[in-house]
């Protein structure tokens, strides 16, 4: 556990559950005040509750925002700046994803998707790494997955996003070194979150299996991962494997066996 010596601001989207509110918890937890974002303002709301609750002397402020339309995340930095609040931690935590056959998923959900978990990643990136760069203070957290490193078939677009996150993020930590910022990535394996609910992958293997972990690990990792200024967090074994993997073994081979992953349990 790390504590805090100055109360920055973090600013976390899809804070209201899973690693985003854990990852909240991590940084209320050592004084800093955070801006917490979330697309469904009655479950941010409540989130926002929750933990005013258990950490009543730090600053807490919420922001309703669906990243996935266009021009959100404009919106929501000139917000941020209205209030005047420098923003010391950028968590880009906020994603989905879409189960299915790429010729039978729902197409605005994959270009949602995309716009979530791409555009507007590198939008508030580029808004918030620019002033960071002027301040010369700033850390930024973006949340990868093993997907990063293994092609998912019936996962296509949400694990393609996921790559394109790695390869940004660590483009980024050469382009920005020696300017008093850092960028970690973080690649949890299957966590226990609205995940899988929300991809349409309760009943797949992978979603039954011992390789599901806790938000709250994830979360630990991660945070502990940025503030040493650590380039890649790989938080368990699991995602340890899948790393190792993605570099050991073919694309095909990895994605043959992925793919019998993501198939649902039989009845």
């Amino acid at each position: 556990m790390m504590t805090a010596t100055t109360n920055k601001t973090a600013l976390i989207t899809g804070a209201s559950s899973g690693i985003g509110l854990e990852l909240t918890r991590c940084f209320a937890r050592d004084g800093h005040s955070v801006i917490m974002v979330a697309h469904h303002e009655e479950k941010l709301a409540s989130a926002v509750a929750q933990i005013k609750a258990e950490f009543p002397n730090v600053q807490i402020e919420s922001i309703a925002c669906d990243l996935s339309k266009d021009g959100a995340a404009a919106k929501l930095y000139a917000d941020v700046q209205a209030r005047g609040i420098p923003v010391e931690f950028l968590i880009n935590n906020a994603g989905f994803g879409e189960r299915g056959s790429f010729l039978e998923t729902d197409l605005q959900k994959e270009v949602g998707l995309i716009h979530l978990n791409i555009i507007a990643l590198v939008s508030l990136t580029k808004f918030f790494a620019q002033d960071m760069v002027k301040r010369g203070s700033g850390r930024i957290l973006q949340l990868g997955s093993v997907a990063s490193f293994i092609p998912h078939p019936l996962l296509a677009v949400y694990a393609a996003s996921k790559a394109f996150i790695l390869s940004f993020t660590e483009a980024l930590q050469v382009e920005l070194k020696d300017t008093g910022i850092s960028l970690t990535v973080l690649c949890p394996p299957p966590t226990d979150t609205n995940f899988f609910e929300v991809a349409n992958m309760e009943n797949t293997k992978i979603a039954n299996s011992s390789q599901v972990q806790s938000a709250v690990d994830v979360a630990e990792a991660g945070y502990e991962g940025l503030m040493k200024g650590e380039a890649r967090v790989l938080p368990t074994f699991v995602a340890k494997m899948y790393a190792a993997q993605g570099i050991a073994l073919p694309d095909a081979f990895n994605a043959a066996m992925t793919k019998k992953q993501l198939e649902n349990v039989k009845e």
